[in-house]
Order: structure tokens, then sequence, then C-alpha cells
């Protein structure tokens, strides 16, 4: 299931050019990866859709939050006419105009914030994948890394595959962080036992 195909489709052509070639090859060739491999194999698809819906969920009570304040307002309003005469009646229709107009914008407005989270997401993990792909694609020679997920790659030779060489190092780096940040602690820990330690056990 390529779950990450409609969000994909933004940085579907992901093209890493600059790569340097090798020295004794004019042009190398051009390899490829798999974004949705990607993706999936690292469980940044879920993150991604995850943070983006949870996103909209805001927006969205952010957009019901100007909604009820605009009611209120215009309730509060109608309280205060009583019995509206003709031209209360026509502020109070102008008043209903302006908080439609509002409401409108507001939710325009939460629509593009949507959206440019969600190309912040996208461009986000664009730029974890692109340096790894290109130091991968140099040493192959490669002056050119294409993604599969785009249309334009109709076929290619497997060698030029980097998906799993770059899947490889993106995890190893998970790996090492997760080592650091573990160790991190266990030193923290020793620190804090060693500061709180009775002064006899000290010599």
């Amino acid at each position: 299931m390529r779950i990450l195909t409609p969000i994909v489709v933004s940085i579907a052509c992901l093209a890493v050019t600059g790569c340097v070639p090798k020295a004794d090859s004019n042009s190398g060739p051009v390899a490829v990866v798999d974004l949705d491999a990607i993706a999936q194999k690292l469980g940044k698809d879920k993150q991604i859709l995850q943070m983006i819906e949870q996103r909209q969920v805001n927006l969205n009570d952010q957009v019901i939050a100007a909604q009820q304040s605009l009611i209120q307002q215009l309730n509060q309003r109608k309280a205060e006419f009583g019995e509206v005469s003709d031209v209360e009646a026509k502020e109070l229709a102008e008043l209903q105009n302006k908080a439609n107009a509002i409401l409108s914008s507001t939710r325009a407005q939460a629509q593009t914030n949507l959206t440019n989270f969600q190309q912040e997401t996208i461009d986000r993990f664009r730029a974890d994948i692109k340096p790894i792909a290109m130091e991968l694609a140099t040493k192959k020679g490669c002056r050119v890394v294409l993604s599969k997920n785009d249309s334009v790659v109709f076929a290619f030779d497997q060698t030029v595959d980097l998906t799993e060489e770059v899947i490889a190092v993106m995890q190893s780096k998970v790996a090492s962080s997760s080592s650091a940040k573990s160790l991190g602690a266990t030193n923290a820990s020793v620190k804090q036992a060693s500061a709180v330690a009775p002064s006899s056990m000290k010599r």
C-alpha cells in the first residue's frame, strides 16, 4: 500500500544534482530511490500523516472557536436591540455578513496553514534523505538521483537503486542517536547518584 503517495506527489521528482562523477567518467549513470519504500520502512509515512492530521484537528478547533465567538457576539448584539427597527435590522444584517466574511477568511487561512505545514513536513523528510542519497550516488559515480515514484522513471538497472542503502544509513543514524541519548541518560544518573552519596562513603 502506497500510503504516502498523495503526500509524496509534491516531492515525487526528487532530483539530487551536483554529485561529483568518478574522475575517469564524463557523466555517470542516473541513480534512483523509492521515497514510498523509505518512508514506510522507517515509519515516516505514518508519522507524517499523524502530524498533518493533528495539525488539521488543531486548525479545525480554531475555526470552530472563531465561529462560536462570532455567533456569541452577534447574539449579544441582537439581545441589545430587543425589538429591532428597520435601521437596526439593517445593521444586524451587515453584522451577519461581516461575521460570515470573517469566518470564510478564517477557514481559508486555516487551509493555507495546513497546506504550508504539509509541505514543510515533506520538505524536512526530503532534506533528511537528500545528503545521504547524494553521498551514496557520488560513490557510484552518479550525477543525478531520481525518485522511482516519479512517472518519468520508466525503467532502470537495479544496481543504481539506492533505496535499500539509504534506508540502511538512516536506520544506522537513528540507532546511533538512540544509543547516544541512552548513554547520556546513564551518565546523568551516575553523576546524580554520586552527588547525593553520603559523605561517609567518600574518602
